[in-house]
């Protein structure tokens, strides 16, 4: 049980560190980039930018969720009992 814990806390960590590393990206790029901003969380003169940038994310999000997907899959299939 213990090795289908340290796995999935492996995925999960993936995931985590995906959306910790993006929010270190977008604050580089964007000076004005502030996530708890009221309304848009970017000045206007970084809104091109901005929109760039999550068109980025959202394609690496993509192929981290088949990852994580493909990882859960293998989980189950690694550690349910096949019948005879």
């Amino acid at each position: 049980m213990s090795a289908i814990t340290d796995r999935l806390r492996d995925l999960v960590a993936e995931v985590t560190t995906f959306e910790e590393d993006w929010e270190d990206k977008l604050r580089a790029a964007l000076p004005t980039y502030d996530p708890c901003r009221e309304g848009f969380p970017v000045d206007s003169q970084d809104e091109v930018r901005y929109f760039e940038l999550c068109d980025d994310r959202a394609a690496e999000a993509r192929d981290q969720l088949q990852k994580t997907t493909s990882g859960i899959e293998k989980v189950i299939r690694e550690f349910t009992p096949q019948p005879f």
